[in-house]
């Protein structure tokens, strides 16, 4: 091994290094590995420096055709196309995808949010960690009850969580993959596409063998995410299976994750399967002619779905087996 040329004496790194020699270690490795990690903070400060620049630049930027407009501008002056809020765009730059004003995601967002502050306010307005006994009463997915006949549960669950933990990572997903799906599905396919993974894996906890409640929107996020898998094979190109494959080593995580939490994997892994196996099946947007009645049909279901969720989760039924079986 060759010494680095261009030592300065009076540099930290020589200094450590005749250190290392002295104390009997190789000063030569020990040198050439401080100068690596040296370069590799340069490059990290400077990548950061960047990012910042990138962050707080004062203009926007047309996401339709790349155009760039002044800040205050509300519509694209070249394409016509309506910009984001400054604020929205900045998430954006951070890493964070903003649902636009009237998606699917940003529906759904609102949604899982009302649903966590009204059972917060339910248990006197603790929005740290929500009760067993409170997310059973606003539509848990619970085998007691689902045994009674309280089929709704199924669907309820979706839009309730345990805690603040618990919520912030489903909303972090769901910012991550519902504006993709929503890009290549459209709105209304990705909220029945939702809606109706989140149900199968609903039914998939239970056929497992659900024990105690079950919340979250994450089967119904896995569901996405095994529909993007889906398509990825289904479209074959690379593009698409790099699509695939992240989205499945994705759904892996999860899966691994939820063993490690104790979650309801067998939610996870329903919902994933029924997303993949419709991602088999379904057409991009871009690849269909227009709107057509499955368009409608899937939009309509989805929106019955979800509104119908909604109004259940705020307006629970009484339940004929909450009050004699529940568990405390």
């Amino acid at each position: 091994m060759t010494e680095p040329e261009n030592k300065d004496p009076g540099d930290w790194i020589e200094r450590i290094s005749r250190l290392a020699g002295a104390l009997g270690l190789n000063a030569v490795r020990v040198r050439w590995k401080l100068m690596a990690w040296r370069d590799s903070w340069k490059a990290t400060r400077r990548q950061t420096q960047t990012t910042l620049q990138h962050i707080s630049y004062q203009h926007k930027i047309c996401p339709h055709c790349g155009t760039v407009q002044d800040r205050n501008q509300r519509t694209c002056a070249n394409c016509g196309n309506s910009l984001s809020p400054r604020f929205w765009e900045i998430l954006g730059r951070l890493g964070l995808v903003a649902p636009r004003f009237g998606s699917s995601t940003f529906f759904l967002t609102a949604v899982i949010i009302a649903a966590y502050l009204r059972t917060g306010l339910a248990q006197g307005g603790n929005l740290v960690s929500m009760s067993p006994s409170v997310l059973a009463r606003f539509g848990a997915n619970w085998a007691p009850a689902l045994a009674a006949g309280e089929w709704w549960r199924v669907s309820t669950y979706i839009f309730l969580h345990a805690g603040l933990v618990h919520i912030a990572f489903n909303l972090i997903a769901l910012q991550q993959i519902g504006p993709s799906i929503e890009e290549v599905f459209g709105r209304g396919r990705a909220l029945f596409y939702f809606m109706v993974t989140g149900i199968v894996a609903g039914l998939g906890s239970q056929w497992w063998g659900l024990y105690g409640v079950g919340i979250g929107a994450s089967g119904a996020l896995m569901g996405w995410i095994g529909l993007a898998a889906g398509w990825g094979q289904r479209d074959g190109t690379s593009t698409g299976r790099q699509i695939r494959n992240f989205m499945v080593q994705w759904g892996l995580y999860t899966v691994v994750f939820g063993f490690l939490v104790r979650a309801d994997n067998a939610a996870h892994i329903s919902g994933f399967i029924a997303g993949f196996l419709l991602g088999l099946v379904s057409k991009p947007r871009w690849d269909r002619r227009g709107w057509n009645w499955v368009d409608g049909f899937m939009t309509f279901v989805g929106v019955v779905l979800a509104i119908g969720t909604v109004i259940l989760v705020f307006f629970p039924p009484e339940s004929a087996a909450f009050g004699r079986e529940f568990l405390q």
